[in-house]
C-alpha cells in the first residue's frame, strides 16, 4: 500500500512525510515572519512555501527511514540506498498529487491516501462476502446470518448517505452592500461548509501516530516501550488508543478549519467591498460573529 510503513518499498513511507511537512509549514507561517511574508506574496510566495514543504518532506523521509532500518542487519551501502529509494517514492507521490490538482480535480493528497485505503476496504468486503454472503447459499441456511448481512448493508448505506449530506451541506450567511450594487450581488452570501476541514483531520491524526510506530525499531529489546506504543496507537484492540485517535481528529478538525478559513480575513474583505452582515458592524464584531459561527459548525463537522 501507499502508506505501509516499510522502508524497503518504493512507496513504503507513502505521502505521510509530505503531510507532516505541510503541518510544520502551516505552523511556521504563524511563528516566523519570513513565512508570513511569503504567504502574503501571492503565487511567488506560494511557490516558496511549496518548495519549503517539499524540502522538509524529503528531510523527514531520510530521518524516518534511517530510524526504521536496523543497521546491524544490512550493509552500510544498503543503509544509504534504502532512504534514497524511499525519498524517490515520496517525490513520485507528491508529483502525482500535484498532477491531480493541476487537472482541476483537487485534493490530490486525499485521493492518493483514499487509493491506498481502498486496499483495506476490498479486504473487508471479501471478509463480509466469505462470512455472510457465501454462507447464505449453503445448505446450512441461518436466518440470523441473513439478518446480520442485511443490517451491515443498511449501516454502510446509511453511513454513505450521511457522509454525502454532511459533505455537501453548507450554511449560507447573507451579505448586504452599503452602496447600490448590481442585481447579482443582491443575493450574495458567505458559504460555510459543515465539514470545512474535510478528510484532513483523519490524515493528520494518522500522521501524528506514525512517528511513535517508527521509534520501535530504533529501541530494540524494549518490550515495555513497544507495549506503550501499541497502547497509544493500536485502535483495533485498545479502547484508549481509539479514544485518543477520536480526540486528535476533533482537535485537528478545529485546527484545519481555522487554518483554511480565517474570519479576520473574511471581515477585512467585506470591509473593502463595502459589504456587511446584517446585524453586525464591520470589523471586530463581524470577526467575532464569524469565529463563533465557525466554531459551532466545526463541532458538528468534527
Amino acid at each position: 500500500g501507499l502508506i505501509d510503513a516499510a522502508p524497503s518499498k518504493l512507496f513504503g513511507l507513502g505521502i505521510y512525510p509530505y503531510i507532516t511537512a505541510s503541518i510544520v509549514v502551516q505552523f511556521l507561517q504563524k511563528l516566523l515572519p519570513i513565512c508570513r511574508e511569503w504567504k502574503e506574496q501571492g503565487q511567488i510566495g506560494k511557490r516558496k512555501l511549496n518548495l519549503l514543504t517539499r524540502a522538509l518532506a524529503l528531510l523527514f523521509v531520510f530521518g524516518q527511514t534511517f530510524g526504521m532500518i536496523q543497521k546491524t542487519s544490512v550493509s552500510l551501502p544498503v543503509c544509504f540506498l534504502i532512504p534514497l529509494i524511499a525519498a524517490a517514492g515520496c517525490a513520485i507521490l507528491i508529483w502525482f498529487a500535484d498532477l491531480i490538482n493541476s487537472q482541476g480535480i483537487g485534493n490530490g493528497t486525499s485521493i492518493l491516501i483514499m487509493a491506498s485505503m481502498s486496499n483495506n476496504l476490498i479486504d473487508s468486503l471479501k471478509e463480509i462476502k466469505q462470512n455472510y454472503y457465501d454462507n447464505l447459499f449453503t445448505n446450512n441456511f441461518d436466518p440470523k446470518l441473513l439478518t446480520q448481512f442485511i443490517l451491515i448493508i443498511l449501516v454502510l448505506l446509511l453511513f454513505l448517505i450521511v457522509t454525502v449530506i454532511v459533505q455537501i451541506t453548507s450554511l449560507k450567511i447573507p451579505v448586504q452592500y452599503a452602496r447600490n450594487q448590481s442585481p447579482s450581488k443582491s443575493n450574495s452570501y458567505i458559504p460555510f461548509k459543515i465539514n470545512t476541514a474535510g478528510v484532513m483531520p483523519v490524515i493528520l491524526a494518522n500522521a501524528l501516530m506514525q512517528p511513535f510506530k517508527m521509534l520501535i525499531p530504533i529501541i530494540p529489546n524494549n518490550q515495555g516501550f513497544e507495549n506503550f506504543v501499541n497502547y497509544l496507537t493500536n485502535i483495533d484492540i485498545v479502547n484508549f488508543a481509539l479514544s485518543l485517535h477520536i480526540l486528535l481528529i476533533i482537535v485537528f478538525s478545529f485546527f484545519s478549519t481555522f487554518m483554511n478559513v480565517n474570519p479576520e480575513d473574511i471581515s477585512e474583505h467585506l470591509s473593502k467591498q463595502d459589504a456587511y452582515i446584517v446585524g453586525f458592524r464591520p470589523g471586530e464584531q463581524t470577526t467575532k460573529y464569524l469565529s463563533s459561527l465557525l466554531f459551532k459548525i466545526t463541532v458538528i463537522g468534527a
